[in-house]
C-alpha cells in the first residue's frame, strides 16, 4: 500500500467522522432546545394547575370544616338522646316492675276472693 492511498483513506475517514460529529451535534442541540421548550410548557402548566387548585383546596377545606361542625353537633345530640332514652328506659323498667309487683298482689287478692266466694 502506498502512502497516497493511505493518506486519502485517512482524509476520507477524518471528513466523514467530522460530518457525523456535526450531524450528531446538531441533533443534540435540537434535543436540548426541544427539552427547554418542554420544560417551559411544563412550568406554565404547573402554574396554571397551582392557580386553579388554590380555590378548590380552599373550598374543600371550608366544606370539611362545615361537615365537621355538623358531625360534632349530631354527636352531641345523639349523646343527649342516649342519656334521655336511658333515663326513660330506667323509669319504664321501674314502673313495669312496680306494676308487676302490684298486679301480682292484686291478682292474689282477686284469686283469694274468688276462692272464698266459691266456698
Amino acid at each position: 500500500m502506498d502512502t497516497a492511498s493511505l493518506y486519502q483513506g485517512l482524509t476520507f475517514l477524518a471528513w466523514t467522522s467530522a460530518g457525523f460529529l456535526i450531524i450528531v451535534g446538531l441533533f443534540l442541540i435540537k434535543v436540548l432546545f426541544d427539552l427547554s421548550s418542554l420544560l417551559k410548557l411544563m412550568k406554565q402548566t404547573a402554574d396554571i394547575v397551582k392557580t386553579s387548585a388554590k380555590p378548590i383546596f380552599s373550598d374543600v377545606t371550608e366544606s370539611v370544616s362545615i361537615i365537621t361542625k355538623y358531625v360534632k353537633k349530631a354527636d352531641t345530640n345523639i349523646s343527649k338522646f342516649n342519656n334521655i332514652s336511658g333515663k326513660v328506659s330506667k323509669i319504664v323498667i321501674s314502673m313495669i316492675s312496680k306494676t308487676s309487683a302490684i298486679s301480682g298482689v292484686v291478682l292474689k287478692g282477686i284469686f283469694s276472693l274468688v276462692k272464698s266466694f266459691k266456698k
